[in-house]
Formats: structure tokens, sequence, C-alpha cells
């Protein structure tokens, strides 16, 4: 198996590609109200996961809270403005995939 396939590394693809488009919807950092949850809530609890993820620790509370977190943020960021909304789904596909690679696995005997 490559490493392309493998889940680790496609949840960090997928992580890293959610972190650049939420640099590309942000607005130039200053007081702005939506750079700061995007810049200063979001990504920050994007990075934090990634942390865990790298470290093999998938099933951490702070994988799922950070995320959560993450798409309380796109949500409320795309209640304000649609354009928003791929964030929201890619948010979407990363929470999937990490609560894929958490659940335990079953072998048989």
């Amino acid at each position: 198996m490559t490493d392309f396939f493998h889940p680790t590394t496609q949840i960090l693809n997928e992580l890293q590609e959610t972190v650049n488009l939420a640099e590309e919807l942000a607005p130039p950092p200053s007081s702005q109200p939506i750079s700061e949850k995007i810049r200063g809530q979001l990504i920050p609890s994007l990075y934090e996961a990634r942390t865990y993820i790298e470290l093999g620790y998938y099933e951490s509370p702070t994988v799922d809270i950070s995320i959560k977190k993450s798409m309380l943020i796109a949500s409320d960021l795309r209640d304000q403005d649609f354009k928003y909304a791929p964030l929201f789904s890619k948010l979407n596909i990363l929470k999937e995939l990490t609560t894929l690679i958490s659940k335990p696995k079953i072998t048989g005997e």
C-alpha cells in the first residue's frame, strides 16, 4: 500500500487542503471579525488536531473537539456568507475521515 492511500496520509492531506482553503477565504489579517475567526480560531484548531493525528492519537478527544470547533466556526461563517460553504464541506469530509479511522477495528478470530 502506498503512502497516498494510508489513512493518516489521506487525513493529513485533507486537513492541509482545508487549511489552505481557509487561508484563501480569510480576509487580510486585520481587526475584521471574520479574519479573526478564521486565522485566530479555526486554523489553530485544525493545527491542534493535526498534531494529534501526526502522533497517531486518532481517538483523542482533542481531535474530535478541534474539528467540531472548526466546523462550528465555519457553519457560522457560512450562515453569514455562502462563499464559506466549501470550507464547511471540507471540514465535514475531514470529520468523516477522522471518525472512520478512530473507530475500533474488528478482527476475525
